[in-house]
C-alpha cells in the first residue's frame, strides 16, 4: 500500500494532505522529531532495524512517499499543486534512500536543490 510520510506541515495543512492521501487510499502519518533519526524503512514498517542515528532536526516542510509510481505519482502531485499544498521537498522510495534516516534524508534534498539552484546536476556531499 502507498504511504506518505509527513514533516512539519502546519495543523491545517497536515490534515488536508492527509485528508487527500485518505481520497487516494495511501497510509499516511506526521513524524515527530524523535523519529528522525530512525531509518524510513523502519518508520515505513519494511526494516526491523530500530536504531537511532543522531542528527541535526530539520524545521522545512517535507514529503516522503513510498510505493508509489507512475501515474498514480503524477496525479496525485498533480492534486497537491491543484489544492495549493505547496511542500518544497518531496522525495519518493528508492532501494537506496530506505536505509537513510529522515535526517539524512533531508540533507539529501537539500543538496539536491542547491546543486540545481547552481544549474549542475550533481552536489558534493
Amino acid at each position: 500500500m502507498s504511504k506518505v510520510l509527513i514533516y512539519n506541515l502546519p495543523p491545517e495543512k497536515d490534515a488536508k494532505v492527509k485528508m487527500l492521501c485518505r481520497k487516494f487510499g495511501f497510509d499516511s502519518r506526521s513524524i515527530e522529531k524523535a523519529e528522525y533519526g530512525y531509518t524510513l524503512g523502519y518508520l515505513l514498517g519494511l526494516s526491523e532495524d530500530d536504531s537511532v542515528r543522531d542528527g541535526e532536526d530539520f524545521e522545512e516542510e517535507m514529503l516522503y512517499i513510498a510505493e508509489l509510481r507512475g501515474g498514480m505519482l503524477n496525479l496525485f502531485l498533480d492534486r497537491l499543486r491543484r489544492k495549493k499544498l505547496s511542500v518544497p521537498l518531496k522525495a519518493i522510495q528508492t532501494e537506496m534512500n530506505l536505509g537513510f534516516t529522515s535526517r539524512e534524508l533531508y540533507h539529501e534534498l537539500c543538496a539536491e536543490r542547491d546543486a540545481i539552484a547552481r544549474g549542475t546536476t550533481q552536489h558534493q556531499g
